[in-house]
């Protein structure tokens, strides 16, 4: 069964059983992942193999809620808790922004998809009679303010001390 994984899913983890791993697929080789889940191309940082016997004392949901701050709901629970061997976690961001479709061979089972990711919602419209008509005045050049005539006068003051100063050391040298 394919799954299509939309290029504007986000936040999100599936996790699919693999009853026989792929040699490497544990090492989360680019061979491995393309001979469990089809030619998707998938990036490696954000997928995890888990082989749930090597977790000993730590279940599958402590690994969820410790390390990607899931949590799954009921309906979830049984099914995680029931699995067993390899476990790959495939993230949002596995597959880069762009579409692609997922075709798990044979014994490579989607359990579940974890995470509500993005919630986006288009904003209302607003509508005013202060909205109506074009902006034409106040978009032009800011008035000068006080502090700024004031520097100008400052800086004005300040060179032509300078250059008075530098007039009488002249004269007087």
């Amino acid at each position: 069964m394919t799954q299509t994984i939309p290029d504007t899913d986000h936040g999100k983890i599936r996790v699919f059983s693999v009853a026989s791993p792929a040699d490497g697929l544990l090492e989360i080789k680019i061979e491995a992942l393309v001979a469990t889940f089809g030619s998707a191309p998938l990036n490696t940082d954000f997928v995890d193999v888990i082989d749930l016997d090597v977790l000993e004392e730590m279940s599958l949901l402590d690994y969820l809620s410790e390390g990607y701050n899931v949590e799954p709901d009921d309906a979830d629970v049984a099914a995680l808790t029931a699995l067993e061997g390899v476990v790959v976690l495939i993230m949002s961001r596995a597959h880069e922004g762009a579409e692609i479709t997922l075709v798990p061979a044979e014994g490579v089972r989607h359990v579940t998809t974890l995470g509500r990711g993005a919630r986006m919602t288009v904003a209302a419209s607003l509508e005013s009679e202060a909205a109506q008509g074009v902006v034409t005045d106040g978009f032009g050049k800011a008035p000068k303010s006080d502090a700024r005539i004031g520097g100008i006068v400052a800086m004005v003051a300040l060179l032509v001390m300078f250059a008075l100063v530098a007039l009488m050391v002249w004269v007087g040298g």
